[in-house]
């Protein structure tokens, strides 16, 4: 699959006001891999979540670990490329 997000590609970000909707695109900080952008996916049965990629080259989630909600702060909601603004849309991605 190829991915949502291109190199050189900026992304425009809002704060969450509730909690994180599964299959958005989020920015999350970790704290030795620094501000990543992944979708999200609940874990099932618990109050976590998944960063997962939307292609085979991304960071693996076992690299990130689980997230609280809180950890979840921004929502991806623009990408901008040289072709032009793309909306970004929730989308269910399994675990990677």
């Amino acid at each position: 699959m190829a991915p949502t997000i291109e190199h050189g590609d900026f992304v425009v970000a809002q704060k969450y006001k509730k909690p994180p909707v599964e299959g958005t695109v989020a920015v999350i900080y970790h704290p030795i891999l620094g501000n990543l952008i992944k979708r999200i996916n609940k874990i099932p049965g618990t109050k976590m979540y998944m960063a997962t990629g939307d292609n085979d080259i991304s960071i693996r989630n076992t690299s990130i670990g689980s997230l609280k909600a809180s950890e979840i702060v921004y929502q991806a909601i623009l990408r901008v490329s040289p072709s032009g603004l793309t909306r970004l849309k929730p989308r269910r991605n399994d675990f990677k």
